[in-house]
């Protein structure tokens, strides 16, 4: 994967996600951020992320250990010397970076500081983000679980998830909506909705484009790309934008075009909608079934 600026996101692994706590969620996205971007490497001072953390060194190098003992990080004490001039021991950090099954978090996520809260209780609360983010549909903002089903699918108790989930809807972080629980913040991710498959062709992107800004007129998380599905469509609507501004026949332009489809189609949209087969459906009249994934692709801008 590549980005712009490789300073401003990284990977959190999903399923590690679904193992930690949400202080040792933030605590091991710290060391993301603090780590290099391409090779995972990190010589950052447990200090350092202790103050970031609110936490004592003992409490995030506990942390930190459980990652490694999960299998994300490699920790290896080495002694270097010290400003006296005696041997200090130091850990060195290489996390492991998922080639699939992450969310992208942005700088702009770990900067957010909340009034009134410590360090260490901003951790608290961002862990718990990161949490809930993990377990959203298909990589969107959006969960349809209820707290109950929240504490069977995280590391946490039942009673820690109602008391952060409230602190979080209290903040606006997050928001409640018809038995649905939506991240409000614009720090992730939305399903790599600016990133596309290598190869993929501009008339998928351009479909999919459209899609994802009719969602955001009626207000609605929009699902993540995926390629089989948009090929669904654009088996039915094979025209480019520009194709169909050389055409002359109006009727053949709204017949093809995507935008005015969904208008017609979809005029009272107002439910939350968890993947694009909802829009092969409504544009196609027909159901689709994706076959199980071989390989897995990378993405780029």
């Amino acid at each position: 994967m590549k980005v712009e600026d490789e300073n401003y996101y990284r990977v959190f692994p999903i399923n590690l996600g679904k193992q930690l706590s949400n202080k040792e969620a933030h605590v091991y996205l710290l060391l993301l951020f603090k780590s290099d971007y391409n090779t995972g490497e990190s010589n950052v001072l447990l200090e350092t992320l202790s103050n970031e953390a609110g936490y004592n060194a003992d409490t995030v190098s506990g942390y930190l250990h459980k990652a490694k003992r999960l299998g994300y990080v490699d920790i290896t004490p080495q002694y270097i010397k010290a400003e006296n001039g005696q041997p200090k021991k130091k850990n060195f950090y290489k996390v492991h970076i998922p080639p699939k099954d992450f969310i992208m978090v942005s700088r702009s996520f770990l900067d957010l500081h909340f009034d009134g809260l410590s360090p260490n209780e901003e951790t608290d609360i961002k862990g718990f983000i990161l949490l809930i983010k993990c377990i959203c549909l298909n990589n969107c903002n959006l969960t349809l679980y209820s707290l109950r089903e929240m504490a069977a699918h995280l590391s946490i108790s039942y009673g820690t998830i109602q008391k952060y989930m409230k602190k979080c809807i209290e903040l606006n972080l997050i928001k409640r909506h018809k038995g649905c629980y939506r991240i409000t913040l614009d720090c992730f991710d939305k399903g790599n909705t600016n990133y596309f498959p290598k190869g993929t062709p501009p008339l998928y992107k351009e479909i999919y484009t459209t899609i994802d800004l009719f969602c955001q007129t009626k207000g609605l998380e929009t699902p993540p790309y995926q390629r089989e599905l948009i090929g669904q469509i654009a088996v039915e609507y094979p025209y480019t934008r520009q194709d169909l501004k050389q055409m002359d026949d109006i009727e053949l332009i709204k017949r093809y075009s995507v935008k005015f489809q969904l208008a017609q189609r979809l005029p009272n949209l107002n439910e939350p909608i968890n993947s694009l087969n909802y829009f092969v459906k409504v544009l196609t009249n027909k159901d689709y079934i994706i076959p199980p994934k071989k390989e897995h692709q990378d993405f780029i801008m």
